[in-house]
């Protein structure tokens, strides 16, 4: 008999609990190109260009084809984890990580939503705008929510308000509008704001036009009153031409829509994107600014708008920042004061800049510049016979002025020493000033020092019995060479058929002086640069003076936030004071 085997049937087990792979999550965001970058191929590599920078690469000419590729796929957009140098050959792989380095470096790339490059989102801007947004936004998505989310009243009426509205609308902007309300009638045509409180204005007149800064919306009426008592032609009642009424109420748009949308204002990008050879320059990105349009030629400009709340600033610190600060006081547009131009003024010996009537000099025809600002301020400060003043870049310079005024009006009460000549004939400087007034002009002058404290000298020079200059400094050369220097400036200026207000001139040593970049002025240099170096013992002659009885009688204080009516200032000059206080100058008041 044959056993037939039997199979037992197996006993059924719970099988092994593999967890499964995650499926790969598709990207929410693509890396892509800005839009607004191009690429030029070189002899050598290529050049890249993007909104506000550049950069170039080296590496041989198929490095442009290289670029071509790598491009191509970042136009595309590519998930984050693949924006990387490819496996490959070393020198491929090196090239493209520079070129990503750069791109990232320059902010040349951008992430984007997936849905908007695949056109999958409903909700994405249409294609004008997600270009710019991917042009300029750090984050288009969020830039684009903020647009979306943030409905803009438009109030006023009239083509100036008509082209913000198309504006807006092109943008995906809501816009309620409504009527200007009675403080706005006769300041502005269109008013632009939102509910988180910021607003823009602008109006538009006769050839010329004006976009204020954003700004809270309670501040924003007062702004397009002082922009338009300012700007010349605004006041014009005939209406504008319709070009540039479209081109106001865009920028206005604009300009808000930036706001809104976390961008950069348009004038940091026109500063930032300025040309050293273009002319105006841009407004500095440390005030305010207000974009003038003009018909004639058809232009559109940012100018600094130092307003009367701005916040007051740090003095500068050295004299080149000194007049680069002078730019928003000059500005031609908005400026409280007039350009300092050395035009047809001659420039040998003394430089010479005029400046609304008043006439400034100095060594160098940028220290002519700053000296004819001030000497501008000064003028407009004392308009209402409110008392004696003095400006200075910094705290010391207009404290020196001051003083060294305070000490020249009560010169002959003090006992005073005579000063011999040789304690300043070995000077190069005092020697040039002194011949140049002497022999270039002829001039029958004769000088007087006296020592008034051991660090503080007066000089004085008259001509035919009038004084014409003094200077008061620690040492007995500089003050020689500041006073023969300001006296061959008046007349070299009374020459040129320029009118001088009458009495002596004075120039001092308490301004900064350009000093060569890299050098320490040493006492065997210092005639090579001066005034360079005259600073250092302007602390040494403010004590000395200030021990002087007559000055230590005197009140000397710097002026704060007094309104016009409590310190006496005639409104004008209380806007200049607030001026200067912004660009960090220095307003000093005094009475005997």
């Amino acid at each position: 008999m044959t056993a037939l085997a039997t199979r037992g049937v197996p006993t059924q087990r719970t099988p092994a609990q593999v967890t499964p792979e995650p499926a790969p999550q598709a990207p929410r965001t693509l890396v892509r190109l800005r839009p607004i970058v191009h690429a030029t191929p070189t002899a050598q590599g290529v050049h890249v260009r993007g909104w506000s920078s550049s950069f170039t690469v080296k590496g041989g000419s198929g490095l442009w084809k290289l670029w071509q590729i790598l491009s191509a796929r970042l136009i595309e957009g590519l998930p984050t984890e693949q924006v990387v140098a490819p496996t490959g050959r070393p020198e491929v792989v090196r090239a493209v990580t520079v070129l990503l380095e750069q791109l990232r470096e320059h902010d040349m790339l951008v992430d984007l939503p997936v849905g908007w490059v695949d056109g999958t989102d409903p909700a994405a801007p249409p294609a004008d705008v997600c270009a710019w947004l991917s042009s300029v936004a750090a984050d288009p998505a969020d830039a684009w929510r903020r647009l979306r989310t943030t409905p803009v009243r438009l109030t006023g009426a009239g083509p100036v308000a008509e082209a913000a509205a198309r504006a807006l609308a092109g943008i995906g902007v809501d816009v309620v509008s409504g009527a200007l309300p009675p403080a706005a009638q006769g300041v502005t045509d269109l008013v632009l704001s939102t509910d988180a409180g910021i607003a823009v204005a602008a109006r538009c007149r006769g050839e010329v036009g004006m976009v204020v800064p954003v700004s809270a919306a309670d501040s924003v009426l007062w702004s397009a009153r002082e922009v338009t008592r300012r700007l010349a032609g605004t006041a014009d009642p005939s209406a504008a031409p319709y070009a540039l009424s479209a081109l106001v109420g865009s920028a206005a748009a604009h300009r808000l829509v930036c706001a809104v949308a976390g961008l950069a204002d348009p004038a940091v990008e026109a500063a930032e994107l300025h040309d050293e050879d273009q002319q105006p320059a841009p407004a500095r990105l440390e005030h305010p600014a207000v974009l003038v349009a003009r018909l004639d030629p058809l232009s559109l400009t940012y100018h600094p708008f130092l307003a009367a709340a701005a916040p007051a600033a740090a003095p500068p610190d050295t004299a080149d920042e000194a007049l680069r600060r002078i730019e928003a006081l000059v500005d031609a547009e908005l400026g409280p004061l007039a350009e300092p131009v050395a035009g047809s003024l001659p420039q040998v010996p003394a430089a010479l800049a005029a400046a609304d009537g008043v006439v400034g000099m100095g060594a160098s025809t940028d220290a002519a510049r700053l000296d004819a600002v001030l000497r501008q301020a000064e003028t407009v400060l004392a308009g209402g016979d409110a008392g004696h003043f003095a400006v200075g870049v910094h705290d010391r310079h207009a404290h020196g002025t001051a003083l060294r005024r305070l000490a020249d009006a009560a010169i002959e009460e003090l006992a005073t020493t005579p000063v011999a000549d040789d304690e300043w004939t070995g000077s190069p400087a005092a020697r040039r000033w002194w011949k140049a007034l002497t022999l270039r002009f002829g001039q029958p002058a004769w000088v007087h020092v006296r020592r008034l404290a051991p660090d503080a000298v007066h000089a004085q020079i008259a001509c035919g019995g009038e004084v014409v200059a003094w200077a008061v400094e620690a040492r007995t050369a500089d003050a020689v060479a500041f006073a023969a220097l300001a006296a061959v400036g008046a007349a070299q200026a009374r020459e040129a058929g320029r009118d001088l207000p009458g009495g002596p001139v004075t120039l001092s040593g308490a301004a900064p002086a350009w000093r060569p970049a890299g050098e320490d002025v040493t006492p065997w240099s210092d005639g090579w640069h001066w005034p360079a170096g005259v600073d250092q013992g302007e602390d040494r002659l403010q004590a000395a003076l200030a021990a002087l009885p007559p000055v230590a009688r005197a009140t000397v204080w710097r002026l704060g936030t007094l309104s016009s009516a409590e310190d006496g200032m005639t409104e004008q000059a209380a806007q200049l004071r607030q001026a200067l206080s912004a660009v960090g100058f220095t307003v000093v008041r005094w009475a005997s």
